[in-house]
């Protein structure tokens, strides 16, 4: 919104939002500790709210009061996007490391020292994102990378920790406050893909699944988080699905060794 010339936004925080404001407004608030950047401000232009650290207009002003400063390297195209070059940055817990390669952030994906809602930034990206949005962190791209590597370095680095396998099955998923169907695509002894009937849920946030009998495996529950939310074909986007990757945090022993088991039979009989 345009106020004389000046943006203004809504903010909102926990559920509930205020404004408008003006941009030095707002930042105000965040260092009187009012607001947060992990609050959220609506953007008219995407007709949705969005983190404020991850707005543009917010972006640099965030960069600024991080312990470390990005100073990419001088000499460097960061046009190249190669997968040796060390241009990007990663944020734990308010603070950032880097710079890494793409490979490198890969790896660490791949050993779960990141996950796919945390957050990494470039110098050619507008904002901080979050790596599920980030095109040289999508399957394909991935995919690409591994077949340019030497067969030696691709299996060092794209090795899982746990065998997936196609796996169909109702769920009952809850968030704290709301029950909603789903159903499973795929699961692993760490974790599984599934398809949630809304889109309101967002990597990083806590989940309670039940899942229902399948193939091999009991019914069972589980505690996980969201660690990625991509889109899906539009035949199931009519339907009000959204598919999401999730990583067990809680789960019995029992129920882990049966979907390991499940998946190892899968794996041989396909």
């Amino acid at each position: 919104m345009n106020v004389k010339g000046q943006k203004i936004f809504y903010v909102s925080k926990g559920g509930s939002y205020s404004g408008p404001f003006k941009i030095e407004d707002i930042i105000k608030k965040i260092q009187s500790l009012e607001h947060s950047w992990m609050d959220y401000v609506y953007d008219e232009n995407l007709q949705d709210w969005v983190l404020l650290m991850e707005h543009p207009l917010f972006t640099e002003k965030f960069n600024s009061t991080l312990e470390n400063k990005m100073h990419p390297k001088e000499g460097v195209n960061q046009s190249e996007g190669t997968h040796k070059e060390k241009a990007w940055y990663i944020l734990k817990e308010g603070n950032n490391y880097g710079p890494f390669s793409q490979l490198e952030i890969v790896q660490m994906l791949q050993e779960k020292a990141l996950y796919e809602y945390d957050f990494i930034w470039h110098q050619k990206l507008p904002s901080w994102k979050r790596v599920a949005e980030v095109k040289e962190f999508e399957n394909s791209e991935i995919r690409k990378l591994k077949d340019a590597l030497p067969i030696d370095l691709s299996e060092v680095f794209f090795r899982r920790r746990y065998l997936r396998a196609q796996y169909g099955c109702s769920l009952i998923v809850h968030n704290n406050k709301t029950v909603f169907r789903g159903q499973s695509l795929e699961i692993s002894a760490g974790g599984a893909g599934i398809l949630i009937n809304t889109s309101d849920l967002q990597p990083g946030q806590t989940l309670f699944l039940h899942f229902q009998p399948g193939d091999g495996v009991p019914p069972f529950n589980a505690v996980c988080d969201i660690i990625s939310k991509t889109f899906v074909k539009e035949s199931e986007k009519e339907k009000g699905l959204m598919k999401y990757g999730v990583k067990f945090t809680s789960i019995s022993t029992t129920v882990r060794e049966k979907i390991k088991g499940f998946a190892e039979s899968t794996k041989k009989a396909a």
